[in-house]
């Protein structure tokens, strides 16, 4: 980071200062309270840490718009995370009787693991990686969406899968093989 104008720091602490219970108040009909003050603290940093490239005008809407950013983001994880467990679930009282028990319990170990994956990955990349592959969006709309290249898109989807093959294989070093098939071909 550049050396951050003093008046623009200052002006951007004023923002923080004045408009902080309005925007925890917005945020609070979106994410669980417990959410809502690590979600203000990740995009104060982040304005804070483009401060320099941050029109004094905007500073007000570009840390709001990052805090909703952020809480569609956690939202969205949320989902993902829901939706595997819903859809084992399903899967689970549909094959009931129709499939080995075994098998069900391997497809749960599964995603446990691949969820686990997706979770350790650095912010940005796991955003990209859920942008892609939980919502299917095209590389060039992640690229609008976060403000980056496409360039930077395939980057963080590389260094994503690249994270999540080392994990799934920590996890398969650490767990007999037989209990977890075929978990690479499902994270790529």
């Amino acid at each position: 980071m550049t050396q951050v104008d003093p008046l623009k720091k200052l002006h951007f602490e004023q923002v923080v200062a004045e408009h902080r219970r309005p925007l925890m108040n917005a945020l609070s009909k979106m994410l669980n309270h417990s959410e809502v003050e690590e979600v203000v603290q990740e995009a104060s940093l982040k304005v804070f840490l483009h401060l320099d490239s941050i029109e004094s005008a905007t500073l007000k809407h570009y840390w709001f718009r990052a805090a909703r950013n952020i809480a569609l983001t956690r939202l969205r994880h949320e989902k993902v995370v829901q939706h595997f467990s819903y859809d084992l679930g399903t899967q689970m009282l549909d094959q009931q009787g129709h499939t080995d028990l075994t098998a069900l319990f391997e497809k749960n170990e599964t995603r446990e693991i691949l969820i686990k994956a997706i979770n350790r990955l650095p912010p940005v990349c796991r955003n990209v990686f859920l942008y892609r592959k939980i919502d299917g969006l095209s590389k060039q709309h992640i690229a609008e969406i976060l403000g980056v290249s496409v360039h930077t898109i395939d980057n963080h989807l590389t260094h994503g899968m690249k994270l999540c093959r080392r994990f799934v294989a920590e996890m398969m070093a650490t767990t007999p093989e037989a209990e977890v098939p075929g978990i690479t071909a499902e994270i790529t």
